[in-house]
């Protein structure tokens, strides 16, 4: 009975995510996890712990990631394989397991309620770097629909906004335990409020600094093609190549924005690209195109200037949808991967339009890999261009999740940053993550916008040494859980 509470749990959980974003539920799911827990105490078998964090993972993620199975489903050839998308949906659930064991030896009341933020945080953590990582995972996008929730992304960065919303959902459990609170109160708040104190304090020392930067603005345009996933008709081919130049050649933006691999061609030879010939000399063009190189595939981002084109390759592939692990043994996974993998970029993460403004070019899934996005090149940088397909997803859970994703990244780097998603979501977001303009999921629409860009300052050297705190009382607790005498009390 108790696997199957864990199992509605998990199910729960999922609820609080988009596209659902229904947080009250929160401050009922997380208590009743406790007291649940407290129950598992009364047993002590390690292989219940074990299964009970299991069971609450699949419900979870069976919610979380229903939209895993949709690139299988995209193709006649690979629908029989669906079933695959399962087994990520399994391993996490057993890294859930394994975590939940270590709640086995957190039998004090305080300590116990303390590790259940932390220990689902450093799941987090952990799946976002496991391998070739997968940081889709993320608590903090339960708040990323609201003003709150993006002023807490840029203070904190995304696990320890997920560590202190998390806490937050555990108030309630205070007052049922009212006898015990001043014991609860304690630990929670020394570590939260000096985090409050030394962020909020580097904050205001920034804030005198952004007051300092020159803001600008550009005229933007955005065109969201809708085009079909898998397209191999030479006609239809023809059409988009000449619909992209007809949306060219009325565009009076100074920057113009398609989506990943819009362009309907593959670019042998980067300077035979004719799209520069339609633009007018203060414009620039950025469409997604694969890109072909000594026998090379790249799945690259475009710049195109009045007689001069370049481009960013994409630096952060997505393993069985770009390349395939083992492929000698996946040979079903060419329909969705292609018969050949693509390969790395190697150039930097920044690109300069003519001396005006720069920009941080991101590919489709790379923009949750927020880690791995900023470096000192591209810090500064006036906007971030995000280009993505996300037809790929669905319809229903997966391109909400990526747009919020995405929107997270506008305000935990406070950054303007404008996406351009080939079916939808197309959006442009301030630097506080506010949806300024958006487009609805599979509908052809353009978008109009004059953006101000520039300042971007950011605490992410801070948020890094958030994470690093975490990850250290994490280990400092699995230290004296296994190898110190624990307070066996039972509350």
């Amino acid at each position: 009975m108790i696997l199957i509470k864990f199992l509605f749990l998990g199910f729960s959980t999922a609820l609080l995510f988009p596209p659902f974003f229904i947080f009250p539920l929160g401050f009922f799911i997380f208590p009743y996890f406790y007291s649940q827990l407290l129950k598992l105490n009364q047993i002590l078998s390690t292989s219940l712990y074990f299964f009970c964090g299991i069971f609450y993972g699949a419900g979870f993620l069976c919610i979380l990631l229903i939209w895993i199975k949709n690139p299988f489903l995209i193709n006649e050839a690979t629908k029989n394989y669906a079933f695959f998308s399962s087994f990520l949906i399994i391993f996490i659930s057993f890294i859930f397991g394994l975590v939940f064991i270590l709640f086995k030896y957190t039998r004090n009341f305080s300590f116990k309620i303390f590790c259940i933020p932390l220990f689902l945080i450093i799941i987090e953590i952990f799946i976002a770097n496991f391998w070739y990582g997968f940081p889709w995972l993320s608590f903090a996008m339960i708040i990323s629909n609201n003003p709150i929730g993006s002023y807490f992304l840029y203070l904190f960065g995304t696990h320890a906004t997920g560590f202190l919303l998390l806490n937050l959902f555990l108030i309630p459990q205070f007052f049922i335990k009212r006898e015990k609170l001043f014991v609860l109160i304690k630990p929670f708040s020394i570590i939260i409020l000096l985090i409050f104190i030394i962020i909020f304090s580097i904050h205001l020392i920034n804030y005198q600094e952004i007051n300092k930067k020159e803001f600008k603005e550009i005229y933007i345009e955005l065109f969201q093609m809708n085009n079909p996933v898998l397209n191999n008709d030479e006609l239809s081919t023809k059409e988009e190549y000449i619909e992209i130049v007809n949306f060219i050649k009325k565009s009076e933006a100074d920057l113009i924005v398609l989506g990943e691999n819009n362009y309907p061609f593959i670019v042998n030879n980067i300077n035979q690209i004719e799209l520069d010939k339609l633009l007018k000399p203060n414009q620039t063009l950025i469409i997604g195109a694969t890109r072909n190189e000594n026998k090379k595939y790249f799945n690259s981002l475009l710049v195109v200037e009045k007689n001069n084109t370049y481009f960013f390759d994409k630096k952060i592939l997505v393993p069985f949808g770009e390349f395939i692990p083992f492929r000698a043994y996946l040979g079903f996974m060419d329909f969705i991967a292609g018969s050949s993998d693509f390969d790395i970029g190697s150039k930097d993460r920044f690109v300069e339009i003519k001396d005006q403004y720069t920009f941080i070019p991101v590919i489709c899934y790379e923009i949750i890999f927020f880690w791995k996005l900023l470096n000192k090149t591209n810090n500064f940088s006036d906007l971030i261009v995000n280009i993505t397909n996300d037809a790929w997803f669905g319809d229903f859970v997966g391109p909400y999740q990526h747009f919020y994703l995405t929107k997270m990244r506008a305000a935990e780097f406070n950054k303007p940053l404008v996406r351009v998603s080939n079916n939808g979501i197309t959006a442009i977001f301030d630097n506080n993550g506010k949806i300024l303009s958006s487009t609805k999921l599979n509908k052809k629409e353009i978008i109009n916008f004059n953006l101000e860009i520039g300042g971007g300052v950011n605490l992410i050297f801070y948020h890094k040494i958030l994470n690093i705190f975490l990850i250290f009382i994490f280990l400092t607790n699995i230290y004296f859980l296994l190898f110190k005498k624990n307070d066996n009390t039972n509350i």
